[in-house]
């Protein structure tokens, strides 16, 4: 389960940016859809991190980004489930993500 992984980086992403403050209060991160990540299972993971970490009241957001393409062939704009999709308008098979594909901290709060 990689998501143990990414969860431990978020939070030491966090710590690192603290700047000289005592408590972690929140942080906020984008999970695209089309990022390879189960948000449940991130959800999870994280749980159990703050469970032993020095922050047990740290909340952890996850705004989730959907999948989106281009088609390479007509140019339309196509919703994507997964990285690999066929174009709703022409049929055609590429297209190519344009968003979807983001893991970033977008924020956290301290004090």
């Amino acid at each position: 389960m990689h998501e143990m992984s990414i969860a431990t980086n978020i939070l030491e992403i966090a710590e690192d940016s603290m700047d000289g403050h005592d408590n972690l209060l929140s942080i906020t991160v984008q999970v695209g859809e089309l990022a390879g990540v189960e948000l449940e299972a991130l959800q999870f993971c994280f749980n159990a991190l703050r469970a032993s970490s020095r922050y047990p009241d740290l909340t952890f957001i996850i705004d989730e980004i959907p999948g989106e393409g281009e088609c390479q062939k007509c140019g339309a704009a196509v919703k994507m489930d997964e990285l690999f999709a066929v174009c709703s308008e022409c049929g055609n098979f590429t297209v190519k993500p344009v968003r979807g594909q983001e893991l970033r901290v977008t924020s956290i709060e301290v004090e």
